[in-house]
């Protein structure tokens, strides 16, 4: 059942139960969690649970979005476009890889490497979120940049997946698999890493990066590759 009434508490409280919802589906994984585990943790009577949350995927969808904020790391679209493009990139990945090394985001990354790929419903609903913000958002940055001819014309959505995958990548290996050839490397050099490899690939020929000074050496092949 859809939430049926939206009173001046309504907000807060459908807050409070996602973040019970988190802590509970974190420890239980998704198939182990019952609205009754969840109910118990946010102090409510189960059946409660159905005036906010259509079942028990929209639930987790909505702890997904809530716990590990997708738009927290997105920048506002005027200050995105007043940035030089690596330097938003790098501030991109940046906020990507914070949010990631959160504790109870690493939890919620364990659990959907670990079960909910095997339940196709709750797998298709991270796949929309994830495509609405993170890759969604940056697809149109990248077409934004495009048109202004900051960028070279490629795939805006490819783009984005390889971005986000390659961040994606070395997050599951630090943080879910605590692979210990990346305990010591640094998050911020990591996203310096990616922003400015993704940038010498899309940038106009000869436009300087912030790494190369205008006119400065470009390497031996001059052509900032």
């Amino acid at each position: 059942m859809a939430p049926r009434s939206r009173d001046e508490g309504f907000d807060e409280r459908r807050r409070a139960i996602v973040r019970a919802a988190a802590s509970v589906f974190a420890e239980k994984g998704f198939s182990g969690t019952t609205n009754r585990d969840i109910a118990a943790a946010a102090g409510i009577s189960p059946g409660l649970i159905y005036w906010y949350f259509e079942n028990k995927e929209d639930l987790f969808a909505a702890a997904f979005e809530e716990v590990a904020p997708l738009r927290a790391w997105q920048i506002p679209v005027e200050v995105a476009d007043a940035l030089p493009v690596e330097a938003f990139l790098e501030r991109l990945a940046a906020g990507f890889l914070t949010t990631a090394a959160q504790t109870e985001n690493r939890a919620l990354f364990r659990l959907v490497m670990s079960e909910v790929l095997r339940f196709p419903g709750p797998a298709e609903r991270l796949g929309q979120i994830l495509a609405r913000y993170p890759i969604g958002y940056l697809a149109s940055y990248v077409e934004r940049q495009i048109a202004a001819g900051r960028l070279t014309p490629v795939d805006p959505w490819l783009l984005a997946q390889a971005f986000y995958g390659s961040l994606l990548g070395y997050v599951i290996r630090k943080y879910v698999f605590s692979h210990a050839d990346l305990q010591a490397v640094d998050d911020d050099a990591m996203a310096a890493t990616v922003g400015r490899i993704f940038v010498r690939g899309v940038l106009p020929a000869g436009e300087p990066t912030a790494t190369t000074p205008e006119g400065g050496d470009r390497g031996a092949r001059g052509d900032g590759h």
